[in-house]
């Protein structure tokens, strides 16, 4: 049975062993400087996504809405803005709500959306938002019809 000081001396050994030398701090460089690389790599095709396919001819525009976005970071997937809206004015409307459903296992979970849509007229947007505040009403979050231009 080896005695307690030889085991701590084996510890040791290994602990020094297991150190990163000059080797281990050129790696970790080599590695960093290739997380780095494609992390912007990544962002920059991310922001070529902000600009999107060309918007489609005014013709193909729902007349009771269309999914938008305004300020909307460079990430997230193109949508349609208030400047290439073919409307005379675009009213932004905002609803988020939820509803609860029950789960498989006996849970009450809560089914929530959060939406924004464009539309050409305010009255539009009112209905819009009362139909989905007919369903997704609790818990109530929030809601508007914003004027855009």
């Amino acid at each position: 049975m080896p005695t307690a000081h030889t085991v701590f001396d084996e510890m040791n050994r290994a602990k020094e062993t297991a150190r990163p030398g000059h080797q281990g701090f050129q790696a970790s460089a080599r590695l960093l400087s290739t997380a780095a690389y494609l992390s912007l790599a990544s962002v920059s095709y991310a922001a070529d996504w902000a600009f999107g396919p060309p918007p489609p001819a005014a013709a193909n525009y729902w007349e009771n809405g269309v999914p938008c976005s305004i300020g909307a970071p460079f990430w997230a997937p193109p949508m349609a803005t208030a400047a290439i809206l073919p409307w005379r004015s675009v009213w932004l409307g905002h609803f988020s709500g939820g509803r609860p459903y029950a789960a498989g296992n006996g849970q009450t979970l809560i089914a929530w959306r959060d939406e924004k849509v464009c539309f050409p007229a305010r009255l539009q947007c009112q209905a819009w938002v009362r139909s989905l505040r007919r369903v997704y009403h609790r818990p109530e979050g929030y809601w508007t019809c914003l004027l855009l231009r």
